[in-house]
Parts: structure tokens; sequence; C-alpha cells
């Protein structure tokens, strides 16, 4: 058995496009996101274009919430694509098949927009919330506090 996972981050260069597959009507989101290399020893890096896919729920939530400028995570599978161009030359196209989106821009400007996932559990938080409300005066938000409940549980890492 082999696995075929995949975390990526970086910022969206092609915008989400929508459409439907033909036969069963299923959402499709596709959009690319420009992710950099580690540095080398001279200080350079080099930036990837890597196409984006989602499916169902998790597409009609990315074509609503993710646009061109966004900082985004994904988490997915990647996939090797062979195929033959109009030259006839073969090609290779490489691209995730998300299974979560998170968009990190919402979270650094204070407000957390979880995309989610494509999974059972949609509802439940995949990252901690920058934003959220720990019950301090007034209803405001303690950073300290904030800090401490995310880092509390020792069963999950918060990203």
């Amino acid at each position: 058995m082999s696995l075929s996972k995949i975390v990526v981050s970086g910022r969206v260069i092609r915008a989400p496009e929508k459409r439907f597959t033909p036969s069963t009507n299923v959402a499709v989101t596709e959009f690319a996101i420009a992710v950099e290399s580690a540095p080398r020893s001279d200080g350079a890096t080099e930036t990837a274009a890597v196409k984006i896919v989602t499916w169902r729920d998790l597409a009609e939530r990315c074509a609503q919430e993710i646009k061109k400028g966004d900082l985004v995570a994904v988490d997915g599978r990647l996939q090797i694509n062979n195929f033959q161009g109009q030259d006839g030359q073969r090609r290779r196209d490489v691209e995730i098949d998300a299974i979560a989106v998170e968009n990190l821009s919402a979270v650094v400007g204070g407000a957390s927009s979880s995309v989610a996932s494509d999974d059972s559990n949609a509802g439940e938080p995949k990252l901690a919330r920058a934003g959220a409300k720990t019950g301090g005066p007034k209803g405001q938000s303690n950073k300290a506090e904030d800090l401490d409940a995310i880092f509390a549980s020792e069963d999950e890492i918060p990203f």
C-alpha cells in the first residue's frame, strides 16, 4: 500500500473557477497557488504554480470564499496526470486533489475563515480559530487566553 498526501501553502495566483461535471452535475472548482521552495544555500528560492482541484461542497465553498491574492493552506492528495498534447508530445500535469482548504488571509486578518473539508466532519473546525472569543470582559478576546486554549489540548496539534 502507498500513501499520497500533501500539504502546501501559498498565494492564490489564479482565481477559483467553478464548473459542473457534464453527466453527474457535480461541482468542481479549480484554482492555482504559488508555492515557494525552501531557501537554497545561496538564499534563492524557486516558486512553482500548483493547480488545486476541489469537489462537491468544498468546491462550492472555495468558489465563494477564496479569491486571487489570498494565502491558503491546502491538504490533499498529489495527482499526476499523463496525457498527449495537441502537438503529439507526451506531457505530465501535476495537481492536488484537495480534501481541505484553509484561507490563512482571513486568519491573519483577525477573523477565521475555514473553508473546511470534503469529509463528514465538515462542521468541526480543522484549525484553531485565531479570532475565537474566550468570554473575557464584555465579550472581548484575550490573546494570551486564546493561545492557552490552542495549546491546552495534547491530543491535537493546532495546525
